[in-house]
């Protein structure tokens, strides 16, 4: 007989995730959010709701957290009604989060106090790979569990990292976030100043896609969003700057100069403060462009 799933947080990534838990893994799948019509969704497809997280819980043999921020995760797990109260011995939680290590950590050893077990498993990528299966999951957590795990991460993703012990999936997601961070933001000022200065941004393209200078946001996320004026959110900015703040904090507790990530960060609010805080973090682009008075787009 298939395991029960139960799944909490459907939202943009938590949505379509769940959705192939139920497609691929022919799981039983119990389901909470919030808001009401992305439960009803997932019943379409043949989920079971839950009326809070407990009862989730008190239905799963695995269950799976995909929120925003730390205080949700914490609040979903240990509040009332949370998964904690509901969880049964022997079961297992997998939050998919991203959060601070230390929550995870914390969550963990009230977990573990219940007789249960815990993964943290943040993933990367995007939407579209959410939506077919493919997303990169970076798990921490004992490697044992990790594998007996596969079977239903497998549903979610193709590339599954073991990472470390727990809370160290939520490290190189950081870690990687904040590098992306730091991309996104480089890469705005660098097309910003060769279109002000007189180049041609098709020009520019093809000369910083064949040097040293070349990453992935130039071939991907900043031809078919920003340069084409599409803010529509693939990563929202409001993510962008908390998981920038996260590695923030991190670098902070382990006295780890980050004078980029910092700057890059403030870029990033000062977006926010244009009214961008759910529009694609290539957004950013927007706060470059208003100092300097031009609009760098492909024609």
């Amino acid at each position: 007989m298939p395991k029960k799933v139960g799944f909490i947080g459907l939202g943009a990534m938590g949505r379509p995730m769940s959705k192939n838990v139920i497609a691929k893994g022919k799981y039983e799948l119990t389901v909470y959010d919030l808001f009401d019509k992305a439960v009803e969704e997932l019943v379409s497809h043949g989920a079971r709701a839950a009326t809070s997280a407990a009862e989730v819980a008190e239905n799963s043999d695995i269950v799976i957290t995909m929120l925003p921020n730390s205080p949700d995760v914490e609040a979903a797990v240990l509040g009332p009604s949370g998964v904690l109260s509901g969880l049964r011995p022997g079961s297992v939680l997998i939050d998919m989060s991203t959060i601070d290590p230390a929550t995870t950590r914390k969550i963990a050893d009230a977990v573990h106090t219940k007789g249960c077990r815990m993964l943290d498993a943040p993933v990367g990528r995007s939407t579209a790979n959410a939506e077919d299966g493919t997303l990169l999951i970076m798990a921490g957590g004992d490697e044992d569990l990790f594998e007996e795990c596969k079977p239903i991460l497998s549903c979610m993703g193709s590339d599954l990292v073991h990472c470390g012990p727990i809370g160290s999936g939520e490290i190189v997601k950081i870690v990687n976030n904040m590098l992306t961070g730091i991309i996104v933001t480089a890469n705005a000022e660098a097309l910003t100043l060769g279109v002000k200065a007189g180049v041609k941004l098709e020009t520019l393209l093809q000369v910083l896609r064949s040097t040293a200078a070349n990453n992935g946001h130039l071939h991907a996320t900043y031809p078919v969003k920003a340069l084409k004026g599409d803010f529509s959110p693939g990563f929202a900015v409001r993510l962008a700057y908390k998981d920038m703040n996260l590695a923030l904090s991190l670098g902070g507790q382990l006295n780890v100069p980050l004078s980029v990530a910092a700057s890059s960060t403030q870029l990033f609010n000062m977006a926010r403060g244009l009214g961008h805080d759910n529009h694609d973090y290539t957004s950013v682009i927007s706060v470059v462009e208003e100092c300097a008075g031009i609009k760098v787009r492909t024609e």
